[in-house]
């Protein structure tokens, strides 16, 4: 009982904690609150990926075929597995179809790549906040605690994300330029942290809950021994006295 207070005193000491959750919903209701929010923006984002799979083998389908029609306009032919040869068409625009299309061949290897670790690492988020769900509604620490551990590693790879985007100027032209991008990106950040920081807060929350109620226990498990203490002494009391009048002379009744 002890140390389990202790422990509960020092994590009040060592971390700040929220009280409210946006100063109108309580903790619980603000864990719920971004669960939901964070099931519905992870499972559009694994929509909108399954989407790209589902059409990625059409988009490398479409770029074998440009590959063989522009072999076909520049003469080339390959028979027997030997040597691809020219015989008619310039030599600098073959060259320079075979780097573009090495270039294109090369960003959709990449693209590949994104798509299904981006679906992967989607789908394990998007179990963490269903886990999440479960531990808010049911006061499961376990559950909460899983959530927060996956937002660290998604913040880090959105960290990550948004600096690499900062230097891919189609990025920037997308969101109508640096400050539009930048504010943008440092206000999800934010946004994202003081989740973080509200759902840690629940945790604790939960953890102090727990602190007050073994606490209680005991001390409802101190009183229940303590009357029984009472009960049986007096019992002994009762039957010492029971045993003294029985053995005792005519006088000491009187």
């Amino acid at each position: 009982m002890y140390s389990s207070t202790k422990q509960c005193n020092l994590s009040h000491k060592m971390i700040i904690r929220l009280k409210k959750f946006l100063y109108i919903f309580n903790l619980r209701q603000g864990t719920i609150l971004i669960a939901v929010h964070q099931i519905a923006l992870s499972s559009f984002a694994l929509i909108i990926l399954l989407v790209g799979i589902f059409h990625l083998d059409e988009m490398l389908s479409m770029l074998q075929n440009d590959m063989a029609d522009d072999a076909d306009r520049q003469g080339l032919y390959l028979e027997y597995g030997h040597v691809i040869e020219l015989q008619e068409g310039d030599f600098y625009s073959a060259n320079f179809n075979r780097r573009r299309f090495a270039k294109g061949q090369h960003l959709a290897s990449v693209t590949v790549i994104f798509l299904y670790t981006s679906t992967i690492l989607t789908s394990i988020y998007l179990l963490c906040c269903v886990s999440l769900l479960h531990g808010a509604v049911k006061y499961k620490r376990e559950y909460v605690t899983l959530w927060i551990m996956a937002a660290i590693v998604a913040l880090s790879l959105l960290l990550m994300a948004i600096f690499i985007g900062d230097g891919y100027p189609w990025v920037v032209k997308f969101f109508g330029g640096h400050c539009i991008y930048r504010f943008g990106c440092a206000l999800f950040v934010l946004s994202f942290i003081y989740a973080i920081c509200a759902v840690s807060s629940f945790v604790m929350e939960i953890g102090c809950r727990r602190c007050r109620s073994a606490r209680t226990a005991s001390d409802e498990r101190g009183e229940r021994l303590l009357l029984l203490d009472q009960a049986a002494h007096s019992s002994l009391l009762s039957s010492a006295q029971l045993h003294k009048l029985s053995h005792g002379t005519r006088s000491q009744f009187v």
